[in-house]
């Protein structure tokens, strides 16, 4: 009996767990920091074979911006351009963070998809940042999503006024410093 009861229990668990393998392989994370290494050692060719090869991502992201992203990140490291690409870059992630909330908006009532979203931004975030600030907010939008629970120990009631004003406050910040 007891066997069959931690069986039933260790399902219900799986479906509760958080499926954070989804977040380990960011593309975007990948290629600002191995652009980033590159322009560090000054080897702007090794960047522009990265900026190639992640054609697609930028070019994803000129559909949110009025920026050619790609051709910009092509001209400014073949120009040796370090700080515009620098900037550049920033932008992807920052574009990356806002596509993200609004999934977040748009899966708020599914706890685990809303969650894995939030996770994805927190590591985007601190590619971005090491500030204090928009970290804080991360953890309110996290906690306003709130927590199904296990079994009804630890249930926290979603608030989706608070996750509009810290998604609001995130965006303003980003905006502020990223623009």
């Amino acid at each position: 009996m007891f066997k069959i009861l931690m069986v039933l229990f260790l399902s219900q668990l799986a479906l509760w767990a958080c499926p954070f393998d989804e977040a380990k392989v960011e593309v975007t994370i990948i290629a600002h920091k191995t652009i980033s290494k590159a322009l560090k050692a000054d080897d702007y060719e090794k960047a522009l074979q990265e900026i190639k090869k992640q054609k697609e991502l930028y070019t994803y992201f000129e559909k949110s911006t009025d920026i050619a992203l790609y051709k910009e990140l092509l001209n400014a490291t073949q120009a040796k351009e370090k700080a515009k690409v620098t900037e550049l870059l920033d932008l992807s992630l920052v574009l990356e963070i806002k596509e993200l909330l609004t999934q977040v908006d748009a899966n708020f009532d599914k706890y685990q998809k809303a969650r894995l979203l939030l996770i994805k931004t927190k590591k985007h975030l601190k590619a971005l940042t090491k500030k204090r600030e928009p970290i804080k907010y991360m953890k309110q939008l996290l906690k306003s999503i709130g927590n199904p629970g296990m079994m009804g120990v630890g249930k926290r009631k979603a608030d989706k006024e608070i996750f509009y004003k810290y998604k609001d406050k995130l965006e303003k910040y980003l905006s502020k410093n990223y623009n």
